[in-house]
């Protein structure tokens, strides 16, 4: 092709970014090499940083798209205030809703939505409840972002409150269909609410909920959200028989959650019989040795400790990416920092993760709920 017009590039650029594995940085190569670039240019790139989980990098084509005078759209705002929910940023994303506010009249249920993550990431909770209320339609998606950021950032006692008024406006009275249903992201945070509040007999309720009510298959997620529920209220054996009943494919990471979880709350014996359990099933998993060597020095067993130590360099094997294993006064002081973190704040780094993954991938099928003030 011998020249290539301002769409052929938007086209190429859009299949580069949804390519796993580095296709952003080919569309860049291509952005970076046209000579004239409009709103969609500017937006592929911003929406594939996001997407590629390179938030800091779509804020800087945001201020490069500002600052050679390109008016963003809609679609810009969304990805400008994703960007800034990913990396905590309030001010950044302050200024993207005042941006959002001069420039635009209509409503945008996306960017709204979007808002709402944002100021609940960025723990105001307050701000995004505002935004939700003066909303007139809201669709699935939308009431996940508000429960999300009361369940997990704000007072998880709000998030199941507005769980039960979303689901109350539900059904549709003349047949009792579902309009306007809870999913999967729905239900990790209001288990994540039970497990910060401890409340045992209303999580079992819920995960019942989620496949005999509303035919909803558990994840991975919601698995570790009840071990975490049992291990609140001090039952890491209850915990344990729960994980053991995960489906096959998600027992390794799941034992592996409870195993870390065992290891900083001092529950030495439970943790080395799990870790015992995954090397078995993971034998060249070095993760799962460096975590039974962190459980025994959190439980001051140095001898077990640096027998593990041993034999993992006796054997020669090599960490898998991410993991290390540290020196054992670095794990005892890891451990002492943790210990006067919140309960469970383990947890809320992994689901915050898996809710960034599944609202903003499950937008276009999301349902939306008329004609709610």
């Amino acid at each position: 092709m011998p020249f290539r017009d301002i769409a052929s590039h938007n086209t190429m650029m859009t299949a580069h970014a949804a390519a796993p594995g580095g296709g952003v940085d080919a569309a860049r190569q291509l952005f970076d090499g046209m000579l004239l670039r409009n709103a969609v240019s500017w937006n592929v790139m911003i929406n594939g940083y996001v997407k590629a989980k390179r938030p800091e990098q779509a804020l800087e084509v945001v201020r490069w798209m500002a600052g050679v005078g390109v008016r963003g759209t809609a679609t810009t705002m969304v990805g400008a205030a994703t960007a800034c929910a990913r990396l905590g940023r309030l001010g950044s994303g302050r200024e993207v809703h005042c941006a959002y506010l001069r420039r635009f009249e209509e409503d945008n249920l996306l960017f709204w939505t979007s808002l709402v993550d944002m100021y609940g990431k960025c723990r105001r909770v307050a701000a995004a409840r505002k935004v939700f209320d003066r909303l007139n339609i809201r669709n699935t998606v939308c009431w996940n972002a508000m429960i999300i950021g009361h369940c997990v950032y704000g007072e998880p006692g709000d998030g199941i409150e507005l769980f039960h008024q979303m689901i109350g406006r539900g059904k549709n009275g003349s047949d009792n269909q579902w309009v306007l249903r809870p999913d999967q992201v729905t239900f990790i945070g209001v288990l994540c609410a039970c497990t910060r509040l401890g409340l045992l007999d209303a999580g079992k309720v819920y995960f019942n909920q989620m496949t005999t009510t509303y035919s909803l298959r558990p994840t991975f997620a919601h698995y570790w959200c009840m071990a975490n529920l049992y291990g609140s209220v001090g039952l890491l054996e209850e915990a344990e028989s729960l994980l053991k009943s995960v489906p096959e494919e998600l027992k390794a990471r799941a034992l592996g959650g409870l195993l870390g979880l065992c290891r900083f709350r001092g529950e030495w014996k439970l943790g080395e019989r799990i870790a015992l359990r995954l090397i078995e099933l993971e034998p060249s998993n070095c993760a799962h040795y460096a975590l039974l060597c962190s459980v025994y020095a959190s439980a001051g067993r140095w001898e077990d400790a640096h027998r593990v130590k041993a034999i993992i360099k006796e054997s020669d094997k090599r960490f898998s990416p991410g993991h290390r294993l540290v020196d054992l006064n670095e794990i005892a002081s890891e451990f002492k920092i943790r210990e006067r973190q919140p309960e469970n704040q383990e947890i809320y780094v992994i689901l915050d993760d898996l809710v960034s993954k599944l609202q903003f991938t499950s937008r276009e099928d999301a349902q939306t709920e008329p004609g709610i003030k």
